[in-house]
């Protein structure tokens, strides 16, 4: 089902918090899930048009309740029952619709819960750092990144035969990680400004939700198809320290990384800041499905 393109939608609301009781689940259906039943029926008899298949009726009469604000972010759906009741529709086209919006990213189903509307704060794919572990379960945390600053510099914190010179100079863009709203770490990636300054004019919300890796590949065909990682425990600087809410004593696990692609071209210098954390970080030094991706 082809998606509809939607703008103005809301983007304001946080992320939803942890599982709620058995008895405050059933007091959010009896009360907040009902009242969205009842937007999503209306706004599907305003949807219907012809030529257009039920599926798709539904599909547009929700992703537009989203789109407007109706049903905020992090808002949970109905049951698929409780939505076939409201609209008149069987399981299996109700099923297609919410199938086809989690597809597309406006929905998020989670197991056990429910279904959800994604929240506006898009989590970094195809984790090739920041790779947490969940201390009980099988899967990593979400990783949120929000652009700090971006800049053209004239020379590089290390030697410049790193990434090559470049008399243009480098683009450095420095990142906060969130990591699941527990704790932050910190990225500091530099570029050459030649090959890659037009990241300088991209919308600020492009670097962010977004593996920069994926950019450099859409915008610049220049996949990353290998790192090389080192590593060492030290203090960063004080101005660091304090983004990451620590004490100016206080040392962290600082990961050095250069990523290649084609023919071993160097194209980025990351460095990493992880503070002292509970969590198990994996480290890995390529997803093969991700290069494989990557370099078609």
């Amino acid at each position: 089902m082809k998606k509809q393109v939607n703008s103005g939608r809301a983007g304001q609301i946080t992320r939803r918090g942890a599982a709620k009781t058995p008895s405050e689940r059933i007091l959010r259906v009896d009360s907040v899930d009902t009242g969205i039943a009842s937007m999503i029926s209306a706004s599907f008899e305003r949807s219907q048009r012809q030529g257009l298949s039920k599926a798709a009726q539904l599909y547009e009469a929700i992703s537009s309740l989203v789109a407007s604000g109706a049903i905020l972010d992090g808002a949970k759906l109905p049951g698929e029952r409780e939505i076939c009741s409201a609209t008149g529709l069987s399981l299996g086209t109700v099923q297609k619709a919410l199938n086809a919006l989690t597809s597309d990213g406006d929905l998020v189903r989670e197991h056990g819960r429910g279904t959800f509307v994604r929240s506006a704060r898009n989590s970094l794919r195809e984790l090739w750092h920041y790779r947490f572990r969940h201390p009980t379960r099988e899967e990593l945390l979400p990783v949120y990144a929000t652009v700090e600053s971006r800049s053209r510099v004239a020379s590089l914190p290390a030697s410049n035969s790193i990434l090559g010179e470049d008399r243009v100079g480098y683009v450095q863009i420095n990142r906060l990680i969130n990591i699941d709203d527990k704790f932050n770490c910190w990225s500091e990636m530099y570029l050459r400004a030649s090959r890659f300054g037009r990241l300088l004019d991209l919308p600020m919300s492009n670097l962010e939700g977004v593996n920069l890796k994926q950019i450099l590949s859409d915008e610049f065909n220049a996949p990353t198809l290998a790192i090389s990682q080192t590593a060492r425990i030290e203090r960063p600087s004080a101005d660091i320290l304090k983004k990451l809410g620590l004490g100016s004593r206080a040392h962290c696990l600082v990961i050095r990384v250069l990523a290649t692609s084609r023919h071993r071209e160097p194209i980025t210098l990351q460095k990493i800041v992880v503070p002292p954390v509970e969590y198990e970080l994996e480290l890995t030094a390529a997803p093969y499905e991700v290069a494989k991706a990557l370099a078609a």
